[in-house]
């Protein structure tokens, strides 16, 4: 059965400890966005290009997908937003990165598969 309109608001995920992300849903935009981008990695080549495009298609999706955060800070320890730049220097932190990809950009896979929207 397809289901209709099943989580279509922002929802916070805890990525590690003390930080605490908010997502918005995955729109069928932000896929095909995150598809185009990693297929320009594929095509540009070279080595590991499987993988980095795989590290682009979350990007991607983690750019369009967070909403706000808590708990994420510059190096001095003020409070940053999420920017861009930002999220991408998240996007450094292995275990966020791992977070975000197992707990927002997976189970979204999942559900296209399960053909549940």
């Amino acid at each position: 059965m397809l289901k209709l309109g099943v989580g279509r608001e922002p929802f916070w995920l805890d990525v590690a400890r003390g930080v605490r992300l908010q997502f918005r849903p995955i729109s069928v935009a932000a896929i095909l966005l995150a598809r185009s981008v990693a297929a320009d990695v594929l095509q540009a080549g070279g080595d590991d290009a499987s993988i980095k495009a795989g590290v682009a298609f979350t990007r991607s999706l983690s750019h369009t997908g967070i909403a706000a955060w808590e708990g994420i800070g510059d190096a001095d320890g003020n409070v940053v937003e999420p920017s861009p730049d930002n999220i991408d220097a998240l996007l450094e932190h292995w275990p966020v990165f791992d977070a975000i990809d197992r707990l927002y950009v997976g189970p979204a896979l999942i559900r296209d598969t399960e053909k549940n929207v």
